[in-house]
């Protein structure tokens, strides 16, 4: 009988082990405005590239990857590694795309392009909305959401946002129209930590989000970067979330902050405005 219990022990840890596999994303807002915006974009695309490469992640969520030519770089760069890249979708009536893309290491098999109607400020420039991937990692499908929202303070932004996120539900439900497999959003949301608003992003999309192990803590408004002006103390604005009851966990999430030397000078400096989060996610095994 003794035997026969360590054998089925055994057994069912096996079981357990092999019923679950992990999945690695990274979400980054890399800054690469339009050409028409001097930010050294085509300069910092090579040092983004090889940051990215260097990741391990096996899906990159990207945003404001807007610049023809840097987006150009960063694809033949990141190639070795990520077979697969979704499209840059439709555009505004200026010609700029959501910005937003995925790289996968996995097949993509197939994309869907959300565009968000409403729009202020700068964002009404550019087709802002998402981009859905669904992807096959190690025989488990997997459906990433890249998103963009609205920026800027104040209640109408506030309003546009939620709205927006209304809209990624929406999608959500087009995608998963049989339940087929999990939804994992990710993106520059705009919306900080615990606020009220992130609340309603949590409920709406319900989804979980697991705080950063890192000693890093915001993804945003540092006083220490060079590429946009910034007031108050940084935030946490980037997030990775899983959807609830499809078994997923997050095992870990961390920010990193991404600097090297460029240009001109011989300092280190951040590659974006933004830090990129990371999280490593079980999701279940179709085997």
């Amino acid at each position: 009988m003794r035997i026969i219990a360590v054998l089925f022990i055994c057994f069912s840890i096996h079981w357990g082990l092999s019923q679950t596999d992990s999945i690695k994303v990274l979400s980054w807002n890399v800054f690469l405005r339009p050409a028409i915006l001097k930010d050294g974009q085509a300069k910092r695309a090579d040092s983004i590239a090889a940051y990215l490469s260097a990741s391990g992640a096996d899906v990159l969520i990207l945003q404001e990857v807007f610049h023809r030519r840097a987006r150009k770089k960063l694809v033949e760069a990141l190639s070795s590694d990520y077979s697969n890249f979704t499209k840059i979708g439709p555009v505004s009536f200026w010609g700029v795309s959501s910005g937003v893309m995925i790289a996968s290491k996995d097949s993509i098999l197939s994309t869907k392009h959300l565009s968000f109607k409403k729009g202020t400020g700068a964002d009404k420039m550019a087709k802002k909305g998402g981009v859905a991937a669904t992807i096959i990692h190690n025989s488990s499908k997997v459906h990433i959401v890249g998103t963009h929202l609205q920026a800027g303070r104040g209640k109408d932004n506030e309003s546009i946002r939620r709205s927006q996120v209304k809209k990624l539900k929406r999608l959500s439900e087009k995608i998963k129209d049989l339940r087929d497999a999990p939804i994992i959003y990710a993106g520059d949301f705009n919306i900080p930590f615990g606020s009220y608003n992130f609340e309603f992003l949590k409920d709406t999309l319900n989804v979980a989000c697991k705080k950063p192990m890192s000693d890093v803590k915001a993804t945003s408004n540092f006083s220490d970067s060079e590429l946009y002006p910034v007031e108050g103390k940084p935030k946490w604005i980037d997030f990775v979330l899983i959807e609830k009851g499809q078994q997923l966990k997050t095992l870990e999430c961390y920010i990193e902050e991404p600097k090297a030397v460029y240009g001109k000078s011989e300092v280190r400096r951040r590659l974006s405005d933004h830090n990129a989060i990371i999280n490593v996610i079980s999701i279940p095994n179709d085997n």
